[in-house]
């Protein structure tokens, strides 16, 4: 009688153990799937945003073009003044802007905001983080070419005479 038991415990034992053993095999393929089920996610996700970038692209050129068929020989020549810095040409394009083009750049500003949103919503935390230490790099090269660039003296040109 003892032996029986023996035996049956033993045959209890090696069934427990060979059932984890399939539970573990099927833990491993469950996950392998997984896995591979967020690859394939992932890679649609991917090419859904390259889309809607080149898609965005081809609009952004076309805006351009339609925009730069606007331009007066006036705005033509603020944009080729070499002697004039960024800012001094936006500020004289504005001042003589047509309100068409006003609502050109009103609108492509639009545009940008939304597809700005879009791609916002679609990055996931460790994209926005490498978008925010781009930033920072561009931002502190920048900062050094300012600083280089205008001899220390904040780009104010002298303005605060005659005061």
């Amino acid at each position: 009688m003892k032996r029986q038991i023996k035996y049956v415990l033993i045959s209890i034992a090696a069934l427990m153990i060979a059932g984890s053993n399939v539970l573990a095999q099927n833990q491993e393929q469950l996950k392998t799937q997984n896995q591979e089920q967020l690859k394939a996610q992932n890679q649609e996700q991917l090419k859904t945003q390259n889309q809607e970038q080149l898609k965005t692209q081809e609009q952004k050129q076309a805006m351009l073009q339609e925009f730069k068929t606007t331009l007066t020989e006036e705005q033509k020549a603020i944009l080729q003044n070499q002697e004039m810095t960024q800012e001094q040409k936006r500020q004289a394009l504005q001042e003589c802007f047509s309100e068409e083009q006003k609502t050109m750049l009103q609108q492509n500003k639009e545009v940008r905001e939304q597809n700005r949103e879009m791609v916002r919503g679609n990055l996931s935390e460790a994209q926005k983080e490498q978008i925010r230490n781009n930033g920072r790099e561009q931002s502190k090269e920048t900062q050094k070419e300012n600083s280089a660039g205008n001899g220390g003296n904040g780009g104010n040109g002298g303005s605060g005479n005659g005061r």
